[in-house]
C-alpha cells in the first residue's frame, strides 16, 4: 500500500474472480451466468484502464512493480500495451538494482509478468542477486527454507512461504512443466525448458491423473540436452530454447541440438 494504491490490486483481483467464475460457469453448462460474469468482468477491466492508466506515459497508478504486473498477468492491459507495459516493469525492475518491490500480494504477480512475457532472464537476475531483497540473500544469511523477511531477520519466520512465489516459476518455465487449460483433457501438459544465466541444468517431475510427466535438460559443451516422460494416453505440447512447438506422445524422448 505504500507503492500502490488500494484500487488496483483490489479491482485487480475483483476482476480475477469475475473471470473464474465465469470459467466455472461455462464448464457447468450455466450459460446465462457466465455471460453475465463476463459482461462484468469486461465492464470492470474498461473502468480499470479508464481510471488507473495514463496511456500517454504507459504508466498505471503510480508505476509501481505491482501496479504494472497486476493487470499483465490477468490480461487487463489493452491491446498492443502489453509490450511497452512490459517494459515498464523492467525498467523499474532494473532501475532497483535488479529488486523487486512488490510485497506478499504483487510478488506472485511480478513472477507471473515476467514469465509470460518471455523475462525469465530478469527474474533470474532478481533471484540471484546478493542483496536484499532475494533469495540469494536469504541463502547468504544461512537460511535453509524460504524466510518471512526479505534479509532473513532472525526475529521473524524461518519457515515461511509467504514470498515464495519463483518456486512455481521453477517447474511452470525453468524446468518446464506447466498446463494450459485451453486445450482439450489429455493434451494440456506443456514442456518449456527455459535455460537462463549460468545454470547449465534443471528436471523436475510431477505425478499427473494420468501418469508421471517429467523433463530434464543440461547444456553442454554448446549443445542441449533434453529428456521427457509423457504420461499414457496423452500428448504434450514442447517448446524447445529456439525451436518450433510440436507434439510428444506419451512414453520417454530424448532431444539434442
Amino acid at each position: 500500500s505504500q507503492l500502490t494504491s488500494l484500487g488496483v490490486t483490489a479491482t485487480a483481483v475483483y476482476y480475477a474472480d469475475l473471470t473464474v467464475l465465469r470459467d466455472i460457469a461455462r464448464l457447468l453448462g450455466h450459460t446465462a451466468d457466465a455471460e453475465r460474469f463476463g459482461r462484468q468482468a469486461g465492464a470492470t477491466r474498461t473502468a480499470f484502464n479508464a481510471r488507473l492508466y495514463d496511456a500517454s506515459t504507459a504508466v498505471y497508478d503510480r508505476g509501481s512493480q505491482t501496479a504494472y504486473a497486476m493487470p499483465l498477468a490477468l490480461g487487463m492491459v489493452g491491446e498492443g500495451r502489453r509490450a511497452e507495459v512490459l517494459n515498464k516493469l523492467v525498467e523499474d525492475i532494473r532501475a532497483h538494482g535488479n529488486h523487486t518491490t512488490a510485497g506478499d500480494v504483487g510478488f506472485h504477480f511480478v513472477i507471473q509478468a515476467l514469465s509470460e512475457g518471455g523475462r525469465s532472464d530478469v527474474i533470474y537476475d532478481m533471484l540471484v542477486n546478493p542483496e536484499p531483497p532475494s533469495y540469494a540473500a536469504q541463502l547468504a544469511h544461512g537460511a535453509t527454507t524460504l524466510t518471512e523477511s526479505w534479509d532473513a531477520n532472525p526475529r521473524s519466520s524461518q519457515n515461511h512461504f509467504m514470498l515464495g512465489h519463483a518456486e512455481e516459476w521453477f517447474y511452470r518455465y525453468l524446468a518446464g512443466i506447466d498446463v494450459d487449460f485451453s486445450r482439450r483433457p489429455g493434451e494440456r501438459i506443456v514442456l518449456r525448458p527455459t535455460p537462463v544465466g549460468d545454470i547449465d541444468s534443471a528436471q523436475a517431475r510431477y505425478e499427473t491423473q494420468f501418469g508421471p510427466v517429467s523433463i530434464s535438460w543440461q547444456r553442454r559443451g554448446g549443445r542441449f540436452f533434453c529428456d521427457v516422460e509423457v504420461p499414457p494416453k496423452t500428448t504434450a505440447w514442447l517448446l524447445l530454447p529456439g525451436k518450433r512447438g510440436q507434439q510428444v506422445r506419451q512414453g520417454r524422448h530424448h532431444f539434442e541440438f
